[in-house]
């Protein structure tokens, strides 16, 4: 058996069976980022904030807003993907 069609035959079929292989909700660079500043937001907070009740606080805050933020990132990303699909339905349709 020709080991090549082995090998190409197991990864269609594996990646059928897994589709978040190639996952398609993806921000892009500035999503990571504020993700990686939400995860590293406690230790830089808990390094430059000596007191505990203004730290906690702060950590709070910082979670809050990657949260926020993160998540109208997401809501602009779905609203302008709706209105790109609007255009091509009334494209493909056309008016009325």
């Amino acid at each position: 058996m020709d080991h090549g069609a082995h090998h190409r035959r197991w990864t269609e079929t594996a990646a059928a069976r897994r589709p978040f292989h190639q996952p398609h909700t993806s921000l892009g660079l500035a999503a990571h980022w504020i993700k990686e500043a939400g995860i590293l937001a406690p230790i830089a907070i808990g390094e430059f904030v000596p007191d505990p009740a203004k730290k906690w606080r702060y950590i709070k805050l910082a979670s809050l807003a990657t949260a926020l933020l993160s998540e109208g990132m997401w809501t602009f990303r779905v609203h302008r993907e709706r209105e790109a699909a609007r255009e091509r339905e009334l494209v493909r349709h056309g008016p009325g």
